[in-house]
């Protein structure tokens, strides 16, 4: 009589497939690890930008620290402070501006309205009242300075 043979006896050692490697990556992977990279490029150069461009604003608001007395000389500085603000951002040509023109470009530039009656008391060689106000709006002026948008003075 013949042994009965066990089906399991025919079968063959199950051999594990080799693991995926890493190494090389897909072109997907490749292709994504790319735009992560390029949007981290052009993320980190937004930022330097800016950083540069409120540059200027950031030394005209640590001068404007300075000036914290309300004498007529603090004032003027103020007002010069202001002046190189807008030539810095908006140009030459803005910062000449005089009278209404450039009461209407410091309320655009700084939503602070200016009277010229203010702005005149500045060249005024004899001049005792105080300026506490005056100072205070070109304070605010210089801290809400606008450093970027389109001026139509």
């Amino acid at each position: 009589m013949a042994t009965p043979t066990s089906p399991l006896d025919n079968l063959h050692d199950v051999i594990a497939p080799a693991t995926v490697p890493w190494w090389p990556l897909s072109l997907p992977a490749i292709a994504i690890i790319a735009v992560v990279l390029l949007l981290l490029v052009i993320a980190s150069y937004a930022i330097y930008q800016r950083h540069l461009l409120n540059k200027a604003k950031k030394q005209a608001i640590k001068e404007s620290k300075a000036y914290q007395s309300c004498d007529l000389d603090n004032v003027q500085a103020l007002h010069l402070l202001l002046k190189r603000l807008v030539k810095h951002y908006y140009g030459a040509e803005a910062a000449s501006q005089s009278g209404e023109k450039w009461l209407y470009l410091v309320a655009a530039t700084s939503k602070t309205t200016l009277s010229n009656e203010e702005l005149m008391r500045l060249y005024q060689a004899e001049n005792n009242e105080p300026l506490t106000d005056f100072h205070n709006k070109l304070t605010k002026a210089i801290y809400r300075f606008k450093v970027k948008g389109a001026i139509n003075v």
